[in-house]
């Protein structure tokens, strides 16, 4: 593509700053578009725990030896089993229930996305619990706490009496995730202003007669 001509630049030129304080006024529209969306979709406010699993009591049997190995590795499929739990929809359902919360959502997979259960390690379960406000997160996440605790105690009471588990929770943690306001702003500017100068450039070029 050959260069432009001095003359062309000038007629470039002049219709850049021409139009120069109404590509100002796009970029800024813009950037206060794209600001304002940014804190709109900012990260829900999180509540953060843990449960710490530990085996408390096991039944002594003559016919096998229950090492620390295999005592681990029971702590491991419980602290499995927990993960499990917080994740399924109808324990989150019974903790909106038992924090006062209504659940608007009938579908699973946004019920799911309330609530994140990772297990870290073979005796570690981290809890994140999200909601649009602070005060709901920790009302959920206590909410949660109850349920879980019954969940719990039921499976001791009905399942493998040969095993007990210790289930400690520790103290919740409220955290909110940052939204990169100022970069998102300034690339929405930057991004608009090129693409609005280049509409402008574009226009000239074809009104120009040919070389």
């Amino acid at each position: 593509m050959p260069l432009a001509t001095p003359k062309k630049y000038a007629v470039y030129r002049q219709a850049v700053v021409r139009q120069f304080p109404v590509l100002l006024i796009i970029s800024f529209m813009a950037a206060i578009v794209a600001a304002t969306a940014a804190q709109a979709l900012a990260p829900a406010p999180e509540v953060h725990f843990s449960y710490l699993v530990s085996l408390r009591q096991r039944e002594e049997a003559t016919e096998y030896r229950f090492d620390g190995y295999y005592a681990l590795q029971a702590t491991d499929l419980f602290a499995t089993t927990l993960a499990s739990w917080v994740h399924t929809p109808e324990i989150i359902a019974a903790a909106y229930q038992q924090a006062g919360l209504v659940l608007t959502d009938r579908d699973p997979r946004s019920v799911r996305a309330a609530i994140t259960a990772t297990k870290s390690s073979p005796q570690l379960v981290e809890i994140t619990v999200r909601q649009p406000r602070e005060a709901d997160a920790q009302k959920l996440a206590a909410g949660l706490q109850a349920v879980m605790n019954e969940q719990v105690a039921a499976y001791h009471a009905q399942g493998i009496p040969a095993l007990t588990f210790g289930v400690v929770v520790t103290t919740p943690w409220v955290g909110q995730g940052a939204v990169a306001t100022r970069v998102i702003t300034a690339a929405a500017f930057i991004f608009t202003f090129i693409a609005a100068l280049n509409v402008v450039l574009l226009q000239v070029s074809l009104r120009l007669p040919p070389d």
